[in-house]
């Protein structure tokens, strides 16, 4: 069966930010131009971005526009999934790391959930809810969330096929779904990042600045060293950090994606001390010609090439990260060995994969 004939719509949890999980679907919606594009909410900051996009939004968009915090409506979130229609269509592809995995649709259709992590809130960081929930509703949380993980199980049960963006996801999508899954992997835009400026004098840390990032610890080990250390992103722990941070330790905020660019390029290494489902930003810093120190745990494995592109640490013991901060030579790393892992993780190799994998299915 030629896939451009079947009836496609796309699916995603929410459009309230930008991030790797924003990219992929875009690169989906590349593949599928005419497919609609399904989602919980839109954010009014993203309209613009994706105006010629078909957006069908759930009746939660109404709440939403009054209150733009999501968190807000955890309880809503399960009848708000299941209201989005899906009638009609052959093929459903869906960009998922919560809630829009587990939408209704007919027998006959095929579900492809292209998975960044299994609900992360519900099985994976159980400190998440408590740091990111309202306080309002964490008294309540705990039957709440005990009936989301029923329905999130379900949920999963009726995806027809699961493609995970890393190994350690297709681990986690086994261990929490019992469900089995093939491993495609996002990509970067391998023609953007590149260095743009010589080595400076300074590390960089950068993403969402919340508490399941482990931010602080590195912040307080850059004030015990001294070293200049530049912070880039913004989060519910910003405030936090620029109080207990030094005068070597400078905050850029949000920045644009050319000015990162010359963050990673200008940068000694690139700090990583989460554990990501996969994580781009090590293969965007290897691009630009910058090599990661990260903790050796989650998607980090996959990217990071030890003693070639970066080095792990073991655990958050803080002596074993100023160990390996302080023995750090960014001579060590070539930019032919950092660029050369980059380009393993293109948008046309992630397309094409995409591609196969659809029509493996309905020929």
């Amino acid at each position: 069966m030629d896939i451009t004939k079947l009836n496609i719509a796309l699916a995603h949890d929410s459009l309230t930010q930008l991030g790797g999980a924003e990219r992929v679907l875009e690169a989906l919606h590349e593949i599928f131009p005419q497919a609609p594009v399904f989602v919980l909410v839109q954010d009014k900051k993203l309209k613009d971005k994706y105006k010629k996009w078909d957006i069908r939004t759930s009746w939660l968009q109404i709440f939403y526009n009054f209150l733009p915090k999501l968190q807000y409506f955890l309880p809503l979130i399960p009848l708000a999934t299941k209201s989005l229609n899906f009638e009609g269509y052959d093929l459903i592809i869906s960009s998922s790391s919560s809630w829009v995995k587990n939408i209704a649709f007919p027998k006959k259709t095929i579900h492809v959930d292209y998975c960044h992590t299994p609900t992360r809130f519900l099985w994976i960081d159980k400190d998440y809810v408590s740091q990111e929930a309202p306080k309002l509703l964490r008294p309540v949380l705990p039957p709440i969330l005990n009936l989301m993980k029923k329905w999130d199980y379900r949920g999963a049960q009726r995806v027809t096929n699961f493609i995970a963006n890393s190994a350690e996801v297709k681990k986690r999508i086994n261990d929490v779904y019992n469900r089995s899954s093939e491993v495609i992997y996002p990509f970067i835009e391998t023609e953007f990042w590149k260095p743009t400026k010589p080595k400076g004098t300074y590390f960089l840390l950068a993403g969402r600045l919340q508490a399941h990032k482990k931010n602080k610890l590195f912040i307080e080990l850059f004030n015990e060293l001294g070293l200049p250390l530049h912070v880039v992103g913004t989060g519910r722990q910003e405030d936090y950090l620029k109080t207990i941070a030094k005068p070597n330790t400078q905050f850029l905020g949000r920045i644009t994606d050319e000015n990162l660019r010359d963050e990673y390029s200008g940068a000694l290494g690139f700090l990583y001390p989460q554990i990501e489902d996969f994580g781009l930003m090590p293969l965007e810093a290897a691009a630009c010609g910058t090599a990661t120190l990260a903790l050796n745990q989650g998607g980090s494995l996959e990217t990071i090439v030890p003693g070639v592109t970066g080095e792990f640490f073991t655990s958050y013991d803080r002596q074993e990260i100023k160990k390996a901060v302080l023995a750090w030579n960014y001579k060590k790393y070539s930019l032919e060995n950092l660029q050369q892992q980059a380009k393993k993780f293109t948008k046309e190799k992630f397309k094409n994969n995409i591609i196969n994998f659809i029509e493996s299915l309905v020929i």
